[in-house]
């Protein structure tokens, strides 16, 4: 029988399984039946089966048929999930990657505890604990499970800098893995972009509106693009910033009819600052709670695409392996009554009649949250769709080569300072071996791929956030959005 069947099956079972009972004389008690069936797999089936992976792929086919966010989570998977949520991890503070079969530590987190153990970024590491980590057989797995680690313990790791070999020993301590980044103020407008609704994120969200605050911000224009959601609670707190007191923010509603209303408190500072939120059909689950609510109290002007639709509450029930199940307990509406959830059986329809906001606008949806302003994707060019490794590649060798010219550089002045030249073009295109000169590209094609060069030099000076941070510093969409504001 093929593995399919067999889990099938196991799933028909767990949901219609008195057969078992019927067939082998009385019942069991109801709490038996399941540990019984798979007795039954695991001593008396033709051929060995691994009962644990059939016990989570049928407990994941049974809740995926009930709705699209009920979901199995495995332990190892679990773990991961919590990690990002809880803001941080013990670790050494780095960034890494795979180059020609080495490890290299590609940034190095400022403040972080291998900065103060004096890793810099650009070190080659051919050894952890003594163990020797090059070859065709090192992976970022294994690399991560050699550098993470307890808080306070310590990892030693042997480098090579500038043909120098050297000798660490970095003490493990938290890292955090933050939610929330900025963009300069330009004209009196702030941009935050939110990742995740983490533990950590309405602290981040606070203290970036403070430091923009003090840098000039008038208007902010709040990024919630891919954000996928994340805790109910810190989506609530942030909102809370912009609505004046006891004003709605959700509300959810239970299997036995129960509510319960999450209100905005009085007294914040921002309950004034004209916002603008960006979100596309990525953006879900607690982005669309933030976004509702303001839009629902005409405290923002949303722009994009329709949100992604996810308007059930899940809970973590804990099994006695530690795995989860992320079972659906509840429904999010917005202010106005809104149901946030799309359509996700056959003919299953929402939000039946009008729903309309403070100042009396009509607000329409079905499933999801809909812009005020529409804004459409661009598509992207050869280079963005195709070129990411050969970029990615191209950036790490230029800064590699080139650190001593970047050592008086900081980011801001990269930012704002650092230019393509047509030599580096030209440089990308022969590193590439795409068959072209500089002269063969447009105007438009040499703007985007002078664009996604220095993204990519900054990735491989500065980490990750650099390289989003320029290119969102061009970014068509916000744009768009501030040559509306003050009209």
């Amino acid at each position: 029988m093929k593995r399919e069947n067999v889990i099938l099956w196991v799933a028909f079972f767990l949901l219609f399984g008195v057969w078992i009972g019927s067939k082998f004389g009385e019942a069991p008690p109801a709490g038996d039946k399941m540990s019984q069936f798979f007795d039954y797999l695991k001593e008396e089936y033709v051929e060995e089966l691994d009962v644990d992976s059939l016990q989570a792929e049928a407990m994941d086919h049974i809740l995926s048929s009930l709705d699209p966010h009920s979901t199995y989570i495995p332990l190892d998977e679990g773990a991961a999930m919590a990690e990002r949520m809880q803001g941080g991890f013990s670790g050494i503070g780095v960034e890494f990657a795979i180059k020609k079969d080495t490890l290299v530590f590609v940034h190095v987190m400022q403040p972080g505890p291998a900065a103060a153990a004096g890793i810099l970024s650009g070190d080659r590491v051919y050894a952890i604990d003594k163990d020797t980590i090059v070859g065709e057989s090192l992976t970022n797995d294994i690399v991560t499970s050699k550098i993470k680690g307890r808080r306070g313990t310590s990892v030693s790791l042997e480098v090579i800098r500038e043909k120098e070999q050297l000798s660490f020993s970095v003490q493990r301590d938290l890292v955090p893995i933050e939610s929330v980044l900025h963009l300069p103020v330009e004209d009196g407008v702030g941009y935050l972009k939110i990742d995740r609704f983490a533990e950590t994120t309405h602290d981040e969200f606070v203290a970036h509106l403070d430091y923009l605050t003090a840098t000039g911000m008038e208007e902010l224009i709040i990024d919630l693009r891919d954000n996928p959601g994340g805790y109910l609670h810190e989506s609530v707190a942030m909102a809370d910033e912009f609505l004046g007191d006891n004003k709605n923010i959700v509300t959810t509603k239970y299997k036995d009819g129960s509510t319960n209303t999450s209100t905005a408190k009085s007294g914040n500072r921002f309950e004034e600052l004209p916002v603008h939120i960006l979100i596309n059909e990525n953006s879900a689950s607690a982005s669309e709670v933030f976004t509702g609510a303001l839009q629902d109290h005409d405290r923002a002007t949303v722009y994009g695409q329709t949100s992604f639709g996810k308007g059930l509450v899940q809970e973590d029930k804990v099994l006695a392996d530690g795995s989860k199940v992320r079972l659906t307990v509840a429904y999010y509406y917005t202010p106005s009554g809104r149901s946030i959830q799309k359509p996700y059986r056959e003919g299953q329809v929402v939000n039946e009649g009008v729903f309309i906001s403070d100042t009396g606008r009509v607000l329409y949806s079905q499933g999801g949250i809909e812009p005020d302003v529409e804004i459409t994707n661009d598509s992207a060019s050869y280079f963005w769709t195709f070129s990411y490794g050969t970029i990615d590649a191209f950036g790490f060798d230029y800064a590699d080569t080139h650190r001593s010219d970047f050592k008086d550089f900081n980011f801001s002045n990269y930012y704002s300072d650092f230019t393509i030249t047509e030599d580096i073009l030209s440089s990308f295109l022969e590193f590439g071996g795409y068959g072209i000169v500089l002269e063969d590209l447009g105007t438009l094609d040499r703007k985007e791929l002078s664009l996604l060069l220095k993204a990519g030099i900054a990735r491989n000076l500065w980490g990750f956030d650099a390289y989003r941070k320029v290119l969102l510093k061009d970014d068509a969409s916000i744009a768009q959005i501030k040559s509306t504001i003050g009209q």
